[in-house]
């Protein structure tokens, strides 16, 4: 099991606890995955593409062609990267004319990309490749009552694949740890991330508001994410609120922390004290 760990931007610079849980995790359950070396922003999956899709294409086939030259899979942590990434090769692979002019600017920069490197999500390197039944057997079963935040990205498969694949993962891998998951009506709604950019008032109020409302009635103890995107927008959304009369503290914390703390880091060794909301906290209570 030997991937290039594609870290993307916001956990280096936002949720470096994040990447410390990551590779405990990863050398915990014998998972080989040195850092992707001299990679770019994936680039964003949204405002970018919309920007200049031809600059969006070609950094993504550039990180592409990194890991082709690592040898190895890119394992991203972050739902947007993996959406970038993937859709990046599907348009390469689908449409001649962009593999071209994308080739002819890798080219200029001595960089060649083949569509040899597969993208895999951390959800499925944990579930496909390591397996639940190993998660098991490492973890010191937490006794917590968890919503799980797939985000929206997480549901995009290539060539029509069942959607709920990775979700259900996730939710599976939650459950490795012996916290009980717990759905609400709301689970797929947008948590508000990219319209932040545009209208921070809606984005609060319509999206994330309506989600922490139904956490709290539910009495989840916390939330686990597979996004940073979306651990940035809990976090700093329920500190926000608070301007309009919204008051939250619930954790939210990644997939991997979670995993983290399972395996019995803790919260001084996962760093968790750059997170917003209460995530060492909660390690306290399984302590």
């Amino acid at each position: 099991m030997k991937y290039a760990l594609f870290l993307g931007c916001m956990i280096p610079q936002r949720i470096p606890s994040v990447e410390v849980a990551a590779r405990k995790v990863f050398e915990k359950l014998g998972v080989d995955a040195p850092e992707l070396q001299g990679y770019s922003c994936c680039p964003d999956s949204v405002v970018a593409r919309l920007l200049d899709k031809k600059m969006w294409l070609t950094l993504a086939a550039r990180n592409l062609s990194l890991a082709e030259q690592q040898g190895s899979d890119l394992l991203v942590l972050c739902n947007g990267c993996y959406e970038t990434l993937v859709e990046a090769k599907e348009i390469l692979k689908r449409d001649p004319q962009a593999a071209k002019e994308v080739g002819e600017i890798l080219a200029k920069a001595g960089r060649k990309y083949t569509g040899k490197a597969r993208v895999r999500h951390v959800v499925e390197v944990l579930y496909e490749d390591v397996g639940v039944e190993k998660i098991k057997k490492l973890a010191k079963p937490l006794k917590l009552k968890l919503a799980v935040h797939p985000g929206c990205h997480m549901f995009r498969e290539s060539d029509g694949g069942d959607i709920w694949r990775k979700p259900k993962q996730f939710e599976e891998l939650v459950r490795a740890t012996g916290a009980e998951v717990v759905s609400g009506k709301l689970d797929r709604l947008c948590c508000g991330f990219p319209m932040m950019q545009v209208n921070e008032e809606f984005a609060l109020k319509r999206n994330l508001l309506p989600k922490l409302a139904g956490y709290q009635e539910l009495g989840v103890e916390g939330i686990v994410v597979s996004c940073p995107a979306c651990n940035i927008q809990f976090e700093t959304g329920q500190v926000l609120l608070r301007k309009y009369g919204a008051r939250y503290n619930i954790p939210c914390l990644h997939l991997v922390e979670l995993l983290a703390i399972a395996f019995g880091f803790s919260a001084e060794e996962l760093a968790l004290n750059v997170h917003q909301s209460p995530v060492p906290q909660l390690v306290q209570k399984v302590g």
